[in-house]
């Protein structure tokens, strides 16, 4: 029963890692608004709290999270960032 829990947990981070992936796509696409490319931060922010610590990759997460930030911010034009 364990191995299930890490399976389906490592699963939850995969996942997460893909929809940061997805967001990097939206963070550089002009195309997108910045309230929607806020709202995408904001949705994989709160996935971030969501997920277990203890979960197989989660270390990654943490990275994801703060490169996606980086990357939006760094596409906001006039932010000085």
């Amino acid at each position: 029963m364990g191995m299930q829990q890490s399976a389906s947990g490592s699963s939850a981070t995969y996942q997460f890692l893909s929809e940061v992936h997805h967001f990097r796509t939206v963070a550089v696409d002009p195309l997108i608004s910045d309230a929607d490319k806020r709202s995408a931060y904001v949705q994989i922010v709160s996935h971030a709290a969501a997920l277990n610590p203890h979960d197989v990759g989660f270390e990654r997460v943490g990275v994801a999270l703060k490169e996606a930030l980086c990357m939006w911010l760094d596409c906001r034009p006039g932010t000085g960032h």
